[in-house]
């Protein structure tokens, strides 16, 4: 696949930052509350720590190889059948997690903001924004979303100062919420709600210092692992872990339940603005890793022909699920729990066969020679 351009580290930390904290302002807050009850905000703490735990492995991988993505690392590891086959299943897992994010968005808008438009209406506006952004490359993608980044983490941090006269500490007791087994049980298996991070082993080949990779994914999850825990601890404090189980999106409905006066009210639309733009940053690094790894694997060197075909068949999955409960239930807990292991285990099963065979990118590169 041709290059992409080139950014440094902050333009790294930023996307990634962005794509994972984004969940932040949909349905993941309500969610975890209802799985841990009160302990919820120090899941999100675990949830993270196994996460930096996971990626600190799997770096591992990545330096035996430098100058390889995560795809030509496969191929070079476990063969080209297997390395191919594992790029294919990697590409419709990252096309079905850019069309779940979609589906989000449209439940989050349908129900908050625009619940008397035609679906169809806001799927094409969405994936049209996303299609540009996806055509006009990584680099430019990168460059919005640093100059997205601090209006959208001040936009939340924003709503939850603005939000304290509704916070009473009592009520995230009892501590241990549905007891520590089940939090710590939670915890790692929600590890995969920062799986975003694993996308710079798509696009280290953008990264200008490639050295910036770890820096950049620690840094990227130490903040959103604080963001989320915060958020939650907050979210409780004001709503208690029973009524905040209920809601559809946790920092739109504090938004919503902000009032000073009635000259300073309806302050979710504060919040308008950092929920679309990481929505669409996010859909679109989705889409344009999906695109990558599908070039990558098939060694096409064009990946813009393809935007289009791509972008109908992510409506055509993100139209798929007929309701709200079987989005939630289905959707998000493959997507939001149970890929852990198929997104972890294959790149540490990828290291362990290093390893024993002794593969490295020095000695490839030798052969090849």
């Amino acid at each position: 696949m041709n290059k992409q351009g080139h950014f440094g580290l902050f333009e790294t930390v930023a996307l990634i930052t962005l794509v994972i904290m984004s969940k932040i302002l949909y349905t993941s807050i309500p969610v975890v509350v209802k799985s841990t009850g009160t302990a919820s905000w120090y899941e999100a703490l675990i949830s993270c720590s196994v996460t930096i735990i996971f990626f600190l492995i799997i770096y591992q991988l990545i330096k035996r190889f430098p100058g390889m993505d995560i795809v030509e690392i496969y191929e070079a590891v476990l063969g080209k059948v297997i390395g191919k086959a594992l790029g294919f299943l990697f590409t419709c897992y990252v096309f079905y997690y850019a069309a779940t994010s979609i589906r989000e968005f449209l439940v989050m808008i349908k129900s908050y903001v625009l619940p008397n438009t035609k679906e169809s209406i806001i799927y094409i506006s969405f994936i049209g924004v996303v299609v540009l952004i996806v055509y006009k490359g990584l680099e430019s993608l990168a460059r919005v979303s640093y100059i997205s980044f601090f209006p959208i983490l001040g936009g939340l941090i924003l709503i939850l100062i603005m939000a304290y006269p509704y916070y009473n500490p009592d009520y995230i007791k009892p501590y241990m919420g549905y007891g520590l087994k089940n939090t710590i049980t939670t915890g790692v298996l929600r590890s995969s709600a920062y799986q975003e991070v694993l996308n710079l082993f798509i696009i280290i080949k953008s990264i200008h210092d490639r050295g910036n990779v770890l820096k950049a994914g620690l840094i990227s999850l130490v903040i959103s692992g604080i963001m989320f825990s915060v958020s939650l601890l907050l979210y409780v404090m004001m709503f208690t872990y029973l009524v905040g189980s209920e809601n559809l999106s946790g920092i739109f409905a504090m938004s919503k339940a902000i009032y000073f006066s009635r000259y300073f009210q309806r302050v979710e639309t504060i919040f308008l603005f950092p929920w679309v733009v990481s929505s669409l940053i996010t859909s679109a690094a989705a889409c344009y890793s999906a695109l990558y790894l599908y070039c990558t694997t098939f060694e096409i060197n064009n990946y813009k022909p393809l935007i289009l075909p791509f972008s109908f068949l992510i409506y055509v999955l993100a139209a798929m699920p007929k309701n709200v409960i079987e989005f939630m239930q289905v959707n998000l807990a493959f997507v939001r729990m149970y890929s852990m292991v198929f997104i972890y285990g294959i790149p540490i099963l990828a290291l362990l066969v290093a390893v024993i065979t002794g593969k490295r990118g020095e000695k490839l590169s030798a052969k090849e020679n």
